[in-house]
């Protein structure tokens, strides 16, 4: 193993030509030598930063989440109160979804033949979406916001809100009242925390 540090700036690069490459021609017809040829290095450098182009689009695919979980904390540290913290998580991910939109089309080309890597990657996702609506939750309870759950409810209600989420995330319904706008989000995040009650 190399005692040498690998450059954060050249490994940017890589990330940035690599997504770029992989949401033109997807990840089957796109190869290492296409990634260093657009950044002016050589096959050698990509190599010593990864093994392959495997290990390089996974290395996108975390690349872009790790962005988008830092907006989402973000966005949830600048808004107050419980309401406006689940609408702020609500509204990265749409975002995230905006942005993954290329590479979601390389990733169902694809998807068999990186469906472990991408369903860890979405674990991954899932869980830590999960730990902040928890800490949302935690905060409204503590507040007086909310009533009071036991930990295994608001495990359960943290699962639910994200799974439900997921599924506003892939509509397959054509109704123009589902399309997604600033009132459609805060009546979604209503609906989340006070159902249907007066």
């Amino acid at each position: 193993m190399s005692l040498v540090p690998k450059d954060d700036k050249v490994l940017q690069e890589i990330l940035q030509a690599a997504r770029e490459i992989f949401s033109k021609f997807g990840l089957k017809k796109s190869t290492m030598e296409d990634v260093a040829r657009s950044i002016g290095k050589g096959k050698s450098t990509l190599y010593y930063y990864y093994s392959g182009k495997n290990e390089l689009f996974e290395a996108v695919i975390k690349d872009e989440l790790d962005k988008h979980i830092k907006n989402m904390q973000r966005a949830i540290s600048n808004a107050s109160g419980p309401l406006a913290k689940l609408k702020a998580l609500f509204l990265e991910r749409l975002e995230l979804k905006k942005q993954l939109l290329n590479l979601g089309q390389v990733v169902q080309q694809d998807f068999f033949d990186n469906f472990e890597t991408l369903l860890n990657i979405k674990k991954e996702l899932e869980i830590t979406q999960v730990g902040f609506v928890k800490e949302i939750v935690r905060e409204g309870i503590e507040g007086g916001e909310f009533r009071n759950l036991s930990e295994e409810d608001i495990t359960l209600f943290s699962y639910w809100v994200v799974a439900g989420f997921g599924g506003l995330d892939h509509p397959v319904y054509t109704s123009d009242c589902l399309k997604h706008s600033d009132v459609f989000t805060e009546k979604v995040t209503g609906f989340i925390l006070y159902g249907l009650k007066k």
